[in-house]
């Protein structure tokens, strides 16, 4: 059975945006975060709950995680070859997310489309 692989957004410099936003978070969802992406890259099928469509957004995914009372949304985008990437981190205010880390989600979205030079393998 085929497993996910989970991948990072980076720039073509090789800086690991999605590493500076996992940085920023608080220690223990930190590693809220990483176990649940831990749990995703077993899965074959991820439940609704945990990730699903933007809507409104094509091609763009949110991730739900939960830490602390604080909803942790992960925005990211599939590739074939089961192969899940990180473009993003996101944390819902309110019942909605950031306008502005939407727009970076399509906007990063954009970019591994035209470049895969942007994706890195995901470091725990």
């Amino acid at each position: 059975m085929s497993t996910w692989t989970i991948h990072d957004y980076a720039e073509i410099n090789g800086r690991n945006l999605v590493a500076d936003w996992l940085a920023s978070v608080p220690e223990g969802a930190q590693g809220a975060i990483a176990l649940r992406l831990l749990k995703m890259e077993q899965l074959r099928n991820w439940p609704e709950k945990w990730a699903s469509t933007l809507s409104g957004y094509e091609g763009i995914v949110e991730l739900r995680i939960p830490h602390n009372r604080v909803q942790y949304r992960p925005l990211g985008m599939y590739l074939p070859g089961m192969k899940f990437v990180l473009l993003t981190g996101a944390i819902e205010k309110g019942n909605k997310l950031p306008q502005r880390n939407i727009d970076t989600a399509v906007r990063r979205r954009k970019n591994v489309l035209r470049d895969l030079d942007h994706v890195r393998p995901h470091q725990y």
